[in-house]
């Protein structure tokens, strides 16, 4: 339609004009997210396999056991005068009226900001001058089990401690922590777990999985469900290999990564023999799945796509 000259009068477009941008639009919608997976999925996770594992601590002893041998709905744990509990309140379910017991506002002051992150705060503190017994137990999450990890003197565990609901650890002799950055390993770039917590023995670990709590040998290398694990011994090698299927990751069957603890194969070509655990839930953790988005630099990525408004 002709305008004047210096009119500001819009000149109107038909349908049919703007339907080829407008569709071309749409189609850039749906495909971008399926091209970003594709990269990672094709491109970047296999590079990632390629690549040294990450090993934190190898001059550590790989020794974690469950005790009993499985998780259970709640767990009844021991408390001498010469150990101290601390625990998560709403997990501490029946306790001995004997013993002392106070507020612990960190698990510890050196990680303000991750026990605050993790929910480790205003912790219960509990002394006995005498062996009582206390029962933990997931009070209000119906799918979650208990599990003890016990880690003897000279052991260290990577730990994200969001799992961690309480501590058994001398008295005078708080659990020590470590951290240890990976900024050069494209494995941690993947995850964006660019900072690994070491916590070392000796000390009794309280742990919550859903449906269950399992420990398994890190023999011959093994692979788990990214969103599964809580815990791995701090000595074995550690890196990450793409799911099965690329349909699986696209329609957030699967997440993008297994975690992989332990080396197929050593440098000879003959069959590695680390001894270190890895732990795991039985059910993978919600919360962490990957969905449409996906964890990590791919879920990142997507953030930044709903910001650009894609």
């Amino acid at each position: 339609m002709w305008s004047p000259r210096g009119s500001s009068t819009p000149i109107a477009r038909s349908p049919l004009e703007v339907l080829p941008t407008a569709l071309l639009i749409l189609l850039g919608v749906i495909l971008m997210p399926i091209a970003i997976k594709a990269i990672f999925y094709f491109v970047l996770a296999p590079l990632a396999a390629r690549l040294p594992p990450v090993r934190l601590r190898p001059d550590c002893d790989g020794g974690l056991t469950l005790e009993t041998g499985a998780s259970s709905v709640s767990r009844a744990v021991t408390v001498d005068s010469v150990h101290e509990l601390l625990v998560h309140p709403e997990f501490l379910q029946s306790a001995s009226v004997a013993g002392e017991k106070t507020t612990q506002w960190l698990l510890n002051w050196r990680f303000a900001l991750t026990s605050l992150s993790a929910g480790m705060v205003a912790l219960t503190r509990i002394r006995c001058d005498v062996p009582e017994t206390f029962v933990i137990s997931a009070t209000r999450n119906a799918l979650a089990e208990i599990g003890v990890l016990n880690l003897p003197a000279g052991s260290a565990v990577v730990m994200q401690p969001h799992n961690l609901v309480g501590v058994i650890q001398q008295r005078g002799s708080p659990l020590r922590i470590t951290a240890h950055w990976r900024l050069t390993s494209l494995h941690a770039w993947l995850t964006l777990q660019l900072r690994y917590l070491v916590l070392h023995g000796p000390a009794r670990l309280i742990v919550q999985g859903c449906r269950g709590v399992r420990v398994e040998p890190a023999t011959g290398g093994r692979a788990i469900n990214q969103a599964a694990t809580i815990a791995f011994s701090a000595n074995l090698p550690y890196s990450t290999h793409r799911c099965e299927t690329f349909a699986a990751y696209l329609f957030g069957q699967k997440e993008l990564l297994n975690d992989i603890f332990g080396s197929a194969l050593d440098a000879g070509g003959s069959q590695a023999c680390e001894v270190g655990s890895f732990v795991y839930s039985e059910i993978p953790n919600a919360e962490r799945k990957a969905g449409i988005t996906g964890r990590g630099l791919e879920g990142l990525t997507d953030s930044v796509l709903k910001v650009l408004g894609v």
